[in-house]
C-alpha cells in the first residue's frame, strides 16, 4: 500500500514528468488483477516498463521465486532513486535508469536473451504511432516463446494495436483503481 509521502511525491512527479501518466500510483486490486497471469511458482525473468514508485515492483518481488530476476527499466530520475532505495540489498532486482524503447540493449547488457514477462504501465497513448509500433514489435520479439505482456492502460487504445502484434490478447477491467475503469490486457505469442 503506497505510503502518503509516496502519494506525495507520485503527484510531483505526474506534474513535473509528462512522461508518467496517472496522478496516483496503482491500487492493490489492479496489481493483483495484472499480476494473475504470473506464474510465480516458476523461475522467471520479468521486466517491468515504468514501475514508477514500485508498487507493481514490490508485489512481483514479494511473490516470485529467490532465483527470478526482475528488471526495472524507468526513465524518471526520482523514480529511479526510489526504486534504488525499495530494492538495495536484493539481488533478484536491476534497475535501468532508461527508456524502454532500448529494451534490447538492456536485456543484452544484462546477459539476457529472453524474458517470460514484461508488465507496463507506461503510457501508450503517450507515444507516436511509430514508436509505440517499434516497442510492441520489440517486446514481442524478447519474449520467450510463452512469454507474455502484461499491460495496464486508461484507455482502449491498444487492444487494436497489441493484436496485431500477439496471438492471443485478453482484457479485463479494474475499477477498484483511481482512475476507475483501468484495462489491463494479457497479450501473449
Amino acid at each position: 500500500m503506497p505510503t502518503l509521502t509516496g502519494t506525495i511525491s507520485y503527484i510531483k512527479n505526474f506534474i513535473q514528468d509528462q512522461d508518467v501518466a496517472a496522478i496516483v500510483p496503482s491500487s492493490s486490486f489492479l496489481v493483483k488483477r495484472v499480476c494473475k497471469w504470473i506464474n510465480f511458482d516458476e523461475p522467471a525473468v520479468i521486466v517491468e516498463y515504468g514501475p514508477g514508485n514500485g508498487v507493481f515492483s514490490k508485489y512481483i518481488l514479494d511473490n516470485m521465486t529467490s532465483d527470478s530476476t526482475l528488471i526495472l527499466v524507468e526513465s524518471n530520475p526520482d523514480f529511479v532513486e526510489t526504486l534504488e532505495e525499495m530494492t538495495a540489498g536484493d539481488s533478484r532486482a536491476i534497475v535501468v535508469e532508461e527508456r524502454a524503447e532500448r529494451i534490447e540493449q538492456i536485456l543484452d547488457d544484462h546477459g539476457f536473451d529472453e524474458v517470460d514477462y514484461i508488465v507496463s504501465g507506461i503510457p501508450f497513448s503517450f507515444l507516436d504511432e511509430e514508436t509505440r509500433a517499434e516497442l510492441l514489435r520489440t517486446t514481442h520479439d524478447v519474449l520467450a516463446d510463452d512469454g507474455k505482456f502484461l499491460v495496464y492502460q486508461y484507455y482502449n487504445h491498444l487492444e487494436e494495436p497489441l493484436r496485431e502484434y500477439f496471438a492471443d490478447v485478453t482484457k479485463e477491467r479494474e475499477y477498484l483503481n483511481i482512475p476507475p475503469t483501468i484495462r489491463a490486457y494479457e497479450a501473449c505469442k
